[in-house]
């Protein structure tokens, strides 16, 4: 091995040991491979599973789509039997997938990343121009120990995600859990507090839901729960975080979402869970508060939203309250606007600054 190489080599191991993410170790490895031997294009394939996408890439044109499974023949077969190939030229009518990827490609080395007998992915790089096979056969050795280094690396880094990921996840419904809602939570909040923009909060119960565990048993509980969370995930935005905030309640953060915003998505995620899949029809009760017209940080927005939610229980549930600066509870089932709450009160009692919707 030429000294230049096996330098790259040992400085490429220290900065994979201080990579923080799988993207950002795939970056290095190609930064290294290009800086070294003078790669025009590198492309890193990589997962923890067998679907190959692109993790990392050099030289490839802003227009090149870097998305999807990987579907060359040459990379499968590469990466399935562990062992480098040359692709001297590259025929789109046999290889589309990776001629859309590398237009007008020759002398492409496919290297295969292993570890302890195990494939995590693939080295695509391009030979510099004027370079023969003899110059390859004297690099691949280096690079395919660059490449066995990235693929220990990221392993590890893949094991560290998932492990972050189940202890951000319920186990049983597969969204986030209490703490991943109050750290995202938090999150907006801060962000909210930078942009200007309102965060708006709901909290769901399932209406009397315990009868459908002493009913038809906890496993159908569970079931319904799933269910329930799935019908939840597909109803919110992108940028919202639904979460299993304990038992039968949900919450989801709405960032960017105003009172009038926040309401509509609200009676939309009430209506997913009627139409989730559960032995017994399901209905929910809702309350909704925003930041930072209704509460001041993580404990208040809560506290506002639970209390909203409350009411909407005890005016007959199946309905969502929001949070409101006046002093009047509104309910208005149908969404038809009742009498104000405030003349059936007794006398010294606080009316809550709450409006319900069913």
């Amino acid at each position: 091995m030429r000294p230049d190489a096996a330098q790259a080599l040992l400085l490429l191991a220290e900065e994979l040991l201080c990579a923080p993410d799988p993207a950002t170790a795939g970056a290095r490895l190609l930064d290294a491979a290009v800086g070294t031997f003078g790669f025009p294009r590198a492309v890193l394939l990589a997962a923890p599973d067998a679907r190959l996408p692109v993790l990392a890439s050099h030289g490839l044109s802003a227009a090149t789509p870097r998305t999807g499974r990987c579907d060359s023949r040459v990379v499968v077969t590469a990466h399935e039997r562990g062992t480098s190939a040359l692709l001297r030229a590259l025929d789109p009518a046999q290889e589309p997938w990776l001629a859309q990827l590398l237009p007008a490609g020759a002398d492409l080395l496919v290297v295969p990343l292993t570890h302890d007998g195990r494939r995590y992915g693939a080295l695509l790089l391009q030979a510099p121009v004027l370079r023969d096979v003899g110059w390859l056969t004297e690099v691949l050795a280096p690079v395919e120990r660059a490449a066995a280094c990235a693929a220990r690396t990221l392993r590890t880094l893949w094991r560290v995600e998932h492990l972050e990921r189940l202890a951000a996840t319920d186990d049983l419904t597969m969204i986030a859990n209490r703490r991943t809602f109050t750290f995202s939570l938090g999150r907006e909040l801060a962000r909210s507090v930078r942009s200007g923009e309102p965060v708006s909060l709901v909290i769901l119960d399932l209406d009397g839901f315990k009868a459908v565990n002493d009913v038809y048993g906890h496993p159908a509980g569970d079931e319904a729960l799933r269910n329930v969370a799935a019908a939840l995930s597909i109803a919110c935005r992108d940028l919202d975080t639904p979460a299993r905030y304990g038992g039968e309640e949900f919450a989801v953060i709405l960032p960017g979402c105003d009172e009038a915003q926040s309401m509509e998505i609200a009676e939309r995620l009430r209506a997913a869970i009627a139409l989730a899949p559960a032995v017994t029809p399901l209905t929910a009760s809702a309350g909704l508060a925003t930041f930072p017209e209704h509460a001041v940080d993580v404990d208040g927005l809560v506290q506002v939203a639970d209390d909203a939610l409350l009411v909407s229980k005890r005016s007959g549930r199946n309905r969502t309250t929001r949070a409101r600066s006046a002093e009047t509870i509104h309910l208005t089932p149908c969404l038809v606007e009742l009498t104000d709450l405030r003349q059936r009160e007794e006398p010294g009692e606080v009316t809550e600054p709450l409006e319900a919707v069913h």
